[in-house]
């Protein structure tokens, strides 16, 4: 039976009014959530790089100059101009490249970005003020990035201070290989972060620190490229550290410019003069040397200087067997506790050719008492022994003779106070390496030149900028058969397709049942 009750009751009007003003409110509301969160987020966000090998992240070694004493405390920002192309295929990850060098830069960096060939008249005028006629070709051809680290004085007054202004050109930033034997070049890697640090660096101190190389007592040869002097160049060029040869023979002193003094593959031994040349720079403050040893031929007046100051060089051979074969190449690791290298501890690297170890005097008394502090900096796998036998065919490792591993390769010598905030900044340093061919370029590791890179930095005083430099980010090839193309084009042009028209239809017909 129907409930006359209810079918008396008549159904209630819709209250129009308060519907549309609880929707106007919702949209408003909405609205004000939408532009409240993307306000927020534009201020307070967390970057990621979620690339596969974090290609856009910098390295440790321009973090720090981005935080280094010399940006942070300058009044004027340092000025990015981009001039680059929207056509060329590196303008979005050059772009991409500055933000980050602005943000990390807490404001110190500022980025002036435009295109020269739509731009005309501001390229017109960036030519003029820095005269890139002369320096760095025409604006709306060569695309490239202005580094302009002058202060406001410099600035005002128009001046060009050329020593403050730096250009990195596109050429620069993209390393180029022939397209199979063709004339056309296709790009084989991206060096931008390696070149725009080298760059903003180079600007900021304008002129390069010097380094002294002794090449009369070094088997480095200076006049040829392609050997471990042109890696140890271009390394040194790119931290702003300008490399001179000289002959300590001809000197009565040490230049007092000098930044700091190396010393590589010494194939002949100092006279009396020359050491006492070598240790009269070595005891006036903040002096600085490299010190990079062949195997079994450390000249003895060189061993005796290193021995008076915690670091050995033994008569070994770093060695180890693999079934019946004798293993030159040292598998090592860099120890834990010195500053510099943090970046380093606990990761593995290889040094090649022939490595003797050093005797390092962590903690003597004596040398505590002269303010000789030695420590040690790379270290062998346990796996090798020093081979004091260098003519045995078979080498073994023997109780009595030989010494088991892990070994020191690699030592760092600080004399003076340097904990102390007051004297550190007059304390030397010294760094050993016990193999002359960890720089070949024939068996050149990333690890082994950031090592060096982190070295030379530590030796002359910017310890913020002895982290791991950046990586070349290369092109790669999938090699594909002719089949296997013609089934991927299949897939893309027919069947990818055509699963997306079923997939509609079926859907479709669900919907009409």
């Amino acid at each position: 039976m129907s409930d006359p009750l209810a079918a008396s009751t008549p159904p209630r009007s819709l209250n129009r009014w308060s519907i549309g003003t609880l929707s106007i409110l919702q949209i408003a509301s909405l609205l004000v959530i939408t532009i409240a969160v993307n306000f927020l987020s534009n201020h307070y966000f967390v970057k990621r790089d979620l690339s596969r090998g974090e290609d856009y992240s910098l390295s440790q070694w321009t973090k720090g100059l981005l935080q280094a004493e010399s940006l942070q405390s300058r009044k004027t920002p340092v000025k990015f101009i981009v001039a680059f192309r929207r056509s060329t295929p590196i303008t979005e990850r050059v772009r991409i490249l500055a933000d980050e060098y602005a943000r990390l830069s807490n404001q110190k960096i500022v980025i002036e970005r435009f295109d020269p060939v739509r731009d005309v008249d501001r390229a017109l005028q960036v030519a003029e003020t820095y005269n890139l006629a002369a320096n760095a070709g025409v604006i709306n051809r060569d695309d490239l990035v202005i580094i302009d680290a002058r202060d406001d004085n410099s600035v005002q007054a128009g001046k060009e201070d050329s020593a403050h202004i730096r250009f990195v050109t596109q050429e620069q930033m993209v390393l180029y290989e022939n397209n199979d034997g063709k004339t056309a070049r296709r790009m084989n890697s991206f060096q931008g972060e390696d070149m725009l640090t080298t760059g903003l660096l180079s600007a900021l101190e304008g002129k390069p620190r010097l380094v002294y190389f002794l090449a009369d007592k070094s088997d480095f040869q200076t006049e040829l490229n392609n050997n471990s002097w042109t890696v140890m160049r271009d390394s040194l060029l790119s931290q702003n550290i300008l490399p001179v040869p000289i002959k300590i023979g001809d000197l009565e002193k040490i230049p007092d410019d000098a930044a700091g003094l190396i010393i590589a593959a010494p194939r002949y031994d100092f006279t009396k003069e020359e050491i006492s040349i070598l240790t009269e720079y070595w005891n006036r403050p903040a002096s600085n040397i490299m010190i990079i040893l062949r195997a079994q031929q450390t000249p003895d007046l060189l061993r005796a200087f290193l021995r008076e100051h915690g670091v050995t060089p033994r008569r070994d051979q770093i060695v180890t067997t693999k079934g019946k074969n004798i293993v030159y190449r040292v598998d090592a690791a860099f120890t834990p506790g010195f500053e510099f290298t943090r970046d380093f501890w606990g990761k593995s690297t290889s040094f090649d050719g022939m490595s003797s170890s050093l005797e390092v005097r962590e903690g003597a008394e004596d040398l505590i008492n002269r303010r000789i502090s030695p420590f040690k900096l790379l270290e062998s796998s346990a796996a090798y022994w020093g081979e004091t036998n260098a003519t045995m065919k078979e080498p073994s490792f023997s109780e009595i003779e030989d010494r088991m591993g892990p070994l020191t390769m690699a030592a760092a010598v600080i004399r003076g106070a340097a904990s102390d905030d007051r004297f550190a900044a007059k304390a030397s340093r010294m760094v050993v390496i016990s193999n002359a061919n960890f720089l070949d370029p024939g068996a050149l590791r990333t690890e082994n030149v950031d090592f060096f890179n982190a070295s030379a930095n530590w030796l002359v005083g910017r310890e913020e900028m002895s982290g791991t430099g950046p990586r070349k980010l290369g092109t790669y090839k999938l090699p594909l058969l002719a089949s296997e193309a013609t089934l991927i084009n299949r897939i893309n042009l027919f069947f990818f397709p055509a699963a997306i028209l079923l997939l509609s239809l079926f859907l479709w017909n669900a919907r009409r049942a």
